[in-house]
């Protein structure tokens, strides 16, 4: 797909996936398979919620959060079109990069990984061919994280617009009835969906800082080139 701002779905590409003998690959590798795990014993209550809060669905979740901003900062309707579309713009574009990448890279998912990790050429990474995540995975391709571009692309758009880091954001969770998250920034909230879908056991950390990072490297561009306010004559 076209993007509808940036100039193509690699403007804002994220580095290439850590090689599988790299010390950055197995120091993940470890991690995730420690606490990604369906039966992990090392992850803390704490991390499953949050785990759990973030494995639903991206888009209503984060436009529950669009809409609770319109009305908490009392939008009129020109100043919450604005804010939805320098969100949901960049947010899009976002999801269209990384799908390309993803398909680009071709990467294995954690469970995929620690399956077959007899395979890969480390010799620091062992095999658990019982290994299962927290919740099942994806059906597509691992690197990098649908969901930490869609949560750091919108967020650094409301910072954007808004001209704070202070956002008091209050996020609700599809998988997670009646729970409310309540964020005093962005930062915040993108570490919780960092940590959270690796947590999950369907992502290695850095599929989800180099997904955090693209968002909002490009959420920073389109709203440097779009959606500026413009001074009315009179």
């Amino acid at each position: 797909m076209t993007p509808l701002l940036v100039r193509s779905p690699t403007q804002f590409a994220p580095p290439p996936p850590p090689a599988l003998t790299s010390a950055r690959y197995t120091r993940d590798f470890n991690e995730v398979k420690a606490l990604g795990s369906a039966t992990s014993t090392e992850r803390t209550q704490a991390q499953t919620d949050t785990a759990l809060f973030y494995s639903g669905l991206a888009n209503p979740q984060f436009q529950a959060m669009l809409r609770d901003q319109a009305t908490v900062r009392g939008l009129d309707l020109v100043d919450a079109a604005r804010m939805f579309a320098a969100a949901d713009m960049s947010a899009a574009d976002t999801v269209i990069s990384v799908w390309y990448t993803k398909y680009v890279d071709g990467t294995w998912r954690p469970d995929t990984a620690i399956n077959l990790a007899d395979t890969d050429g480390n010799p620091a990474t062992d095999p658990d061919p019982s290994w299962a995540p927290l919740r099942p995975d994806p059906a597509y391709p691992e690197y990098p994280s649908g969901y930490n571009g869609f949560a750091a692309s919108v967020t650094r758009a409301l910072e954007k617009v808004f001209h704070t880091r202070r956002l008091q954001l209050t996020v609700i969770s599809t998988a997670v009835p009646d729970v409310q998250r309540h964020y005093e920034t962005g930062r915040a909230l993108r570490q919780d969906v960092v940590n959270g879908r690796m947590w999950l056991g369907v992502h290695f950390r850095f599929a989800d800082t180099a997904s955090r990072d693209m968002g909002l490297r490009l959420s920073g561009w389109t709203l440097d080139h779009y959606f500026q306010p413009v001074g009315h004559d009179g």
